[in-house]
């Protein structure tokens, strides 16, 4: 029984870092999902450029939501924003990482 439930919880870390986690939302579901949805693909298709992943999720929400648009990708870093609701959405998406 314990190696099956070692099996589950690597089963469950993996599906963790398969799909994006939401740390905050104020947009309504259905914009969310469509956001994750793009950041993910953006950040799948440009693994190795962040900057580049970050330009066509700029782009595609500026065309689909209405301009101004900011987009942070990355690592180590910090920064601090004033929004108007709905707009922000913070997720993590990490398909890079790998339990040892």
């Amino acid at each position: 029984m314990g190696e099956a439930e070692g099996k589950k919880d690597e089963a469950d870390y993996k599906r963790l870092q398969t799909f994006p986690l939401v740390r905050h939302s104020d947009m309504p579901e259905e914009m969310r999902v469509e956001t994750m949805e793009l950041c993910v693909m953006a950040c799948e298709k440009f693994s190795n450029n962040n900057e580049s992943a970050a330009k066509m999720i700029k782009e595609t929400m500026d065309k689909k939501f209405g301009s101004s648009w900011h987009v942070v990708i990355g690592e180590g870093f910090g920064f601090e924003i004033t929004h108007e609701p709905p707009g922000r959405v913070n997720l993590l998406y990490c398909p890079h990482l790998r339990s040892w």
